[in-house]
C-alpha cells in the first residue's frame, strides 16, 4: 500500500477545490481557527508575523528575513526562508499568507483561487495606516492581543513627544535625506514623522508632494536646522556618482546642521515602530530649541 504526503494531498484537495467549485453550504460563515502555518512573502510583511506570531506558528519567512532591511532580524534566525513563487507556496499549503508586495502583483489573488487565505499589507502614507495595518494582520492571524500591546507602547511613546515638544519662537526646520538624494515631502510617512516630532519640512512647501529629490534652490532660501540622514548604515553611498546627494552645498549642509542617522531598518516599511524615529527626531530637536534658549532663541 503506497502513502501519499499530506503536503501532497492538500494540493490535490486545493486543486479539485478550484475545478469542481465549492460544496453545498461552503458559503456558510465557519469560525476562522487560528492559523497554525504562516509563511511571508517580503520583508515588510516578515515584520508583522515575526512580532506577532508564535515562533512554532511560522512556516517560513521570505528570503530577505534576516536581511539589514529586516527590523526583527535577530527574530527570524533558525526559521525556514521560502522563495514567494506560486509553486512553493502551493506545495507548502500554508494556513495563511502574509504580504505586502511579494509574489508578484497578482499573488494574493492567485493564492486565493487556490484556497489559501492571504492578509494583504497596505502601502502606508500616515501612523493610522500603520496601525489599520497592524490591527489588520494581527485578526487575521488571531493575534488582537499582541497587537493591542504593541499599539498601546506606541500611544504612549507619541504620548511622551507631545508632551515635551520643544517650545521655541521660531520653528526647527528640518530636512530628510537617503543616500541617493531622495527626499519626503507631503503625504509621506516620514512627513508625517517629522510633524509628530514637532519639525517643520522644508520640503512641505510648493506644489510638489510625495516622495522626490532634493530642491537645493528651495532648501538654499530655507535651510534646515536638522538633517535627518536615512540608509547610510547599509553602505549604499556610492548608489549613484552623479546622485544629488553628493552635491557639496549638501554636503556642507549636513557639516552645519544637526545631523540624526535613522537605521535604514527603521524605515524601510512604513509600520508603527518608526516610532523609534520619531524619538530620535524629538531628540534631537530638543538638543537644538537648547542651544537656542542659550542664545536667546536666534533663528
Amino acid at each position: 500500500m503506497w502513502s501519499v504526503p499530506r503536503r501532497s494531498l492538500c494540493f490535490i484537495a486545493l486543486g479539485l477545490g478550484v475545478l469542481l467549485g465549492p460544496a453545498p453550504g461552503a458559503g456558510a460563515a465557519v469560525p476562522e481557527a487560528r492559523p497554525r502555518a504562516i509563511a511571508s512573502l517580503d520583508y515588510c510583511a516578515d515584520q508583522y508575523v515575526l512580532a506577532l506570531a508564535a515562533r512554532d506558528d511560522i512556516l517560513a519567512l521570505s528570503p530577505a528575513a534576516d536581511d539589514r532591511y529586516s527590523y526583527f532580524a535577530s527574530r527570524a534566525s533558525g526559521i525556514a526562508k521560502m522563495r514567494p513563487t506560486t509553486e512553493r507556496l502551493l506545495m507548502a499549503a500554508p494556513d495563511l499568507v502574509v504580504r505586502q508586495w511579494g509574489g508578484g502583483l497578482a499573488a494574493g489573488e492567485t493564492l486565493g483561487r487556490f484556497g489559501i487565505p492571504v492578509a494583504q499589507v497596505k502601502f502606508g502614507q500616515t501612523l493610522a495606516d500603520a496601525r489599520d495595518n497592524l490591527r489588520a494582520v494581527a485578526r487575521r492571524m488571531g493575534r488582537e492581543e499582541e497587537a493591542a500591546r504593541l499599539l498601546a507602547d506606541l500611544d504612549r511613546r507619541l504620548a511622551r513627544i507631545r508632551a515635551t515638544r520643544p517650545e521655541t519662537d521660531h520653528p526647527i526646520r528640518a530636512l530628510y535625506v537617503t543616500v541617493s538624494g531622495a527626499t519626503s515631502g507631503r503625504g509621506t510617512f516620514i512627513h508625517e514623522a517629522m510633524e509628530a516630532a514637532g519639525l517643520e519640512n522644508v520640503m512641505a512647501g510648493g506644489a510638489r508632494a510625495g516622495w522626490q529629490l532634493i530642491d537645493l534652490e528651495r532648501v538654499a532660501l530655507n535651510p534646515p536646522d536638522l538633517i535627518i540622514g536615512a540608509f547610510f548604515d547599509l553602505g549604499r553611498q556610492t548608489v549613484d556618482h552623479w546622485s544629488i546627494g553628493r552635491h557639496s552645498f549638501l554636503r556642507d549642509l549636513v557639516a552645519k546642521a544637526e545631523f540624526v542617522p535613522i537605521p535604514g531598518r527603521v524605515v524601510a516599511c512604513s509600520t508603527w515602530f518608526v516610532i523609534d524615529a520619531v524619538e530620535m527626531i524629538h531628540d534631537a530637536a530638543l538638543r537644538i530649541a537648547r542651544r537656542r534658549a542659550g542664545a536667546g532663541d536666534a533663528p
